[in-house]
């Protein structure tokens, strides 16, 4: 195996450093900071660059610190805790510029005064409500290794809350689950923000049997911030370990926010989705609705709208707001969560994205506002519908700056123009960047 001593200069993408080599060839490291120079192993070679695994670094970054997690390195989850918080604030909107410039190149003028410093997170660590861990065939417990099916046994994740490290802690020395083990292959642990209390979701191999569920009334009972236990699997729905569970819902209210004199409140399914850093969530919102501006007369469409993680609170501003998804216990949850907020003016509509916004155009229908929070792929290919269906202003959510800097280059072919850029830090010691940008219709 070959070893080099390189000169980092820049950061990319994806958590790596980049580097050079004597002959020209480009190096991307993991863990590896700009600044440095590391002695780094090359560990694969692809046409135009290579990637190498971080040894040493020779002459550290002043931003470098000692990682919090012991088994950093090795687990495949965070990838840079090696960096202080403020250089990792740093680093994610430097990759957003650097993106954006290439995506835009001579229209790119501007780009770096455009985007705003990263929105810290209200805490570095301890901050996922939900963490899921893989199982082996030996009933270990833990994360997968990087670009690897081997897994880390973990006791403890220091960007899990407490509340969810108290019950892992429990977990990995009990007896009873450790028979549980045996025909699980995942587990998901999700602490309840309205109970302070966690659930565990048991993924299993097969239907559960009576000696599971026995096993799971002596394991809630053996560990006090354990409250409930599910299972489910590929040919069995969610079921409760107990027969008097019967409601799965989580909540979380934001007592700053308010509609209609109400503290604002959110509900979800255990098995659906919602922003695992509910701190930093309120932010989000926050920022949304800033951007979003809506007067009391707009219409709103929020696609991909979950739960109605935005919804609620812009269509308690505004005229009117459709919502839509393509998950069904998103919407059952957004329905409910505006029934409860007392909103008469929402509608909320199963259906895959593309395929209602044909819809939507067809009817020649048009919005003041659009929302949109997509998943990693973003919205390929769906520019020109969404220019129609916007009158005025669009406010695009996005986890994945490659991808929306992609979107946003159709979205500018199509009438829109970037007026703000947001970048939010809802994943600590990751590389993941959520973003928010402002697009107003030329």
């Amino acid at each position: 195996m070959i070893h080099q001593s390189i000169e980092i200069t820049d950061f990319i993408n994806k958590g790596y450093g980049l580097g050079q080599l004597p002959d020209g060839r480009k190096i991307m490291v993991r863990h590896a900071l700009p600044g440095e120079r590391v002695t780094a192993k090359i560990k694969k070679e692809k046409k135009n660059f290579l990637i190498g695994e971080l040894e040493e670094p020779e002459l550290p970054s002043a931003g470098r610190i000692e990682p919090a997690c012991k088994h950093y390195g090795t687990c495949g989850g965070c990838d840079l805790q090696h960096a202080s918080y403020e250089l990792q604030l740093q680093l994610k909107r430097k990759v957003l510029i650097d993106l954006m410039k290439r995506q835009f190149r001579d229209r790119g003028t501007g780009v770096e005064t455009m985007i705003q410093p990263t929105l810290p997170a209200p805490h570095p660590l301890y901050y996922r409500q939900r963490i899921r861990l893989q199982v082996n065939e030996e009933k270990m417990i833990g994360y997968l290794q990087h670009n690897s099916h081997r897994l880390v046994a973990v006791s403890a994740c220091p960007i899990a809350r407490p509340e969810i490290n108290q019950v892992l802690g429990r977990l990995v020395e009990s007896e009873d689950m450790d028979k549980l083990l045996a025909t699980c292959r995942e587990l998901e642990l999700c602490w309840n923000p309205e109970s302070g209390m966690v659930t565990l979701l048991l993924k299993k191999t097969r239907k559960p049997r009576p000696a599971d569920f026995a096993k799971s009334d002596m394991l809630r009972l053996s560990i006090p911030n354990l409250d409930r236990i599910f299972f489910s699997g590929d040919d069995f729905p969610l079921t409760p370990a107990s027969p008097k569970e019967c409601a799965v819902d989580m909540a979380v209210e934001y007592p700053k926010l308010q509609i209609g004199g109400m503290p604002y409140r959110l509900e979800w399914e255990l098995n659906g989705f919602c922003q695992v850093n509910l701190e930093q969530n309120q932010h989000l919102i926050e920022k949304v609705v800033d951007f979003a501006d809506i007067q009391k007369e707009d219409t709103i469409l929020d696609l991909y709208c979950g739960m109605g993680n935005f919804s609620l609170f812009l269509a308690g501003q505004g005229k009117s707001l459709i919502g839509v998804e393509g998950q069904g216990s998103a919407i059952r949850s957004a329905r409910k969560n505006s029934k409860k907020a007392e909103l008469s003016n929402t509608t909320f509509i199963k259906s895959p994205i593309h395929k209602i916004c044909e819809k939507l155009v067809a009817e020649q229908q048009c919005f003041d506002c659009l929302i949109i929070d997509p998943p990693r792929q973003g919205v390929p290919g769906l520019a020109a519908e969404l220019s129609a269906l916007c009158r005025k202003r669009m406010v695009y959510i996005s986890c994945d700056p490659a991808t929306l800097c992609r979107d946003l280059d159709g979205l500018c072919k199509n009438d829109f123009a970037i007026r703000q850029i947001q970048p939010v830090d809802m994943f600590p010691q990751t590389h993941h960047i959520e973003t928010l940008v402002l697009l107003e219709k030329n």
